[in-house]
């Protein structure tokens, strides 16, 4: 196309300066001191070819416009496909995983006699596989509805009592854990409870993955700027800044998926930004120095 354009450019060029020349000769057999007519028709071909020039330019700049809109799509494309193919590697790891596990477990049970401490923590870790299955497929099943059909129950609900109930649970189920918190009392927001539960769930399950039970959590709640501001602290890696709104799209993980070893499926921080956004808030990653990231999370509150 860009060849075809130059020479469309040449011919036309070509094409212009011939007739002037024509033009001309003619002109100045017929009456040679006819300097009007002569400037007439230099003009009127100057004018010409400018107006070629100018198409030209004009027609090679679409071209370059069309060849970066079209390697942006590619590369779009491309980049959903590498989603698509982590997804899939990371969702069999994480159904098979914990199948594996508990299969394991209950053949171990069933064919051997174990003392009542040891039958117990086998318990207990069968009981551990299926609530990650579970968390895994309330993910998929909850991702699946915010593209679709998730109808919001907003109402007045105590934000403080909620995340120190969570707190709570997720301590309970996960004893091994760190979390210091600063809650301030008594704020109140028009929340979807079990949006909101969620968005609590994903950032905390988040902060454990990447920073480790033994490291410390921090969780934060205060109100300020006519809004709420819920934050979680962890002293993991980090996350680069040039990844920091990528985290957020589906399916999308840092890394390759064959040779990362962190559990997931590129589905949490997702479901939180939507929920964020649902609630008209917004959430950002910033730097918990000297180590770690901070996910904070602003939700504006009604008047009314």
């Amino acid at each position: 196309m860009s060849m075809a354009l130059i020479w469309w450019t040449i011919l036309l060029t070509k094409n212009n300066t011939e007739l002037l020349h024509a033009k001309t000769e003619i002109i100045s057999g017929k009456n040679p001191n006819d300097t009007k007519a002569l400037e007439e028709v230099i003009k009127y071909h100057e004018r010409k070819a400018n107006m070629i020039l100018g198409e030209g330019l004009v027609f090679g700049f679409m071209l370059i416009i069309g060849l970066y809109l079209i390697q942006r799509l590619f590369n779009k494309e491309m980049e959903g496909i590498k989603s698509q193919k982590n997804f899939l590697l990371s969702i069999t790891h994480e159904l098979k995983s914990p199948i594996a596990s508990v299969n394991l477990i209950t053949e171990t049970l069933q064919k051997r006699e174990l003392d009542k401490p040891t039958q117990n923590t086998l318990f207990s870790n069968i009981l551990s596989e299926s609530r990650r299955l579970e968390k895994l497929i309330n993910n998929l099943l909850f991702s699946t509805k915010l593209q679709s059909a998730y109808a919001y129950n907003f109402e007045d609900s105590d934000v403080s009592a909620i995340i120190n109930d969570f707190i709570k649970k997720f301590q309970t189920l996960f004893p091994g854990i760190n979390i210091s918190k600063k809650v301030d009392s008594g704020i109140m927001a028009k929340i979807d409870r079990e949006a909101f539960e969620s968005v609590i769930s994903n950032l905390l399950e988040n902060a454990v993955k990447y920073g480790g039970e033994n490291e410390e959590i921090e969780v934060e709640l205060k109100e300020n700027n006519g809004g709420i501001t819920f934050t979680v602290k962890d002293k993991g890696p980090g996350i680069p800044k040039e990844n920091r709104k990528k985290v957020f799209e589906q399916f999308y993980r840092q890394g390759n998926e064959e040779a990362r070893k962190t559990k997931g499926t590129g589905l949490g921080l997702y479901i939180v930004k939507k929920i964020v956004e649902a609630h008209r808030g917004n959430i950002e990653i910033l730097d918990n120095i000297p180590q770690g990231s901070i996910f904070s999370v602003f939700l504006p509150v009604s008047k009314n």
